[in-house]
């Protein structure tokens, strides 16, 4: 089993206000993402970051980072620490469009592959903020952060990673009002 992680915290410059609580058809996109882990099969499934009172209000639990404003790979580091011995979905926010189906996949990958520290998603835009974190990263990944590294992809690029082909749709990212109408 793994647990279901959706990564709240981030700034949201872009958009100009919460991306996590922006509704896409009447569903906050943060809330969209944790029902794609929960139906993939992801218990619990926890919020993490950002305005833990509002996010409450979407019904699920919410759990703060412990180095707020220092990314996702900090954030991921703080997800692994707090679900061992589980393995750890961990999906931006503002991949709205993120299917349970996209979600199973990386998690059978998963599966099948002992030796991999991660297992993300990507399509032909590259990897995006979707994937399934051994607990064996755990350790490589505190590392990585002990050096400084806070690049998502660069920190990718230094473990165990499997890369999966995914639908575009799937992982179509939100970060600007434009970026939704052009979706909508």
């Amino acid at each position: 089993m793994a647990t279901g992680v959706v990564l709240t915290g981030g700034a949201s410059r872009r958009m100009g206000h919460d991306k996590a609580l922006v509704e896409i058809d009447s569903v906050a996109m943060a809330a969209r993402v944790a029902a794609a882990l929960a139906g993939a099969g992801c218990d619990p499934v926890i919020l993490q970051g950002g305005d833990a009172e509002a996010l409450a209000a979407l019904g699920l639990s919410v759990a703060p980072d412990s180095r707020p404003g220092e990314g996702p790979v900090a954030a991921i580091a703080d997800a692994l620490a707090a679900a061992a011995p589980d393995d750890v979905v961990v999906s931006a926010c503002d991949l709205p469009w993120l299917d349970s189906a996209t979600v199973a996949d990386l998690l059978t990958v998963a599966d099948a592959s002992p030796d991999a520290d991660v297992v993300v998603a990507g399509d032909e835009d590259g990897t995006h903020l979707v994937g399934v974190w051994r607990m064996r990263g755990r350790e490589p990944l505190a590392g990585l952060l002990a050096e400084g590294v806070r690049s998502y992809r660069g920190a990718l690029a230094r473990l165990a990673t499997i890369h999966v082909p995914v639908p575009p749709a799937a992982v179509a990212n939100v970060n600007t009002p434009e970026d939704l109408r052009r979706r909508r």
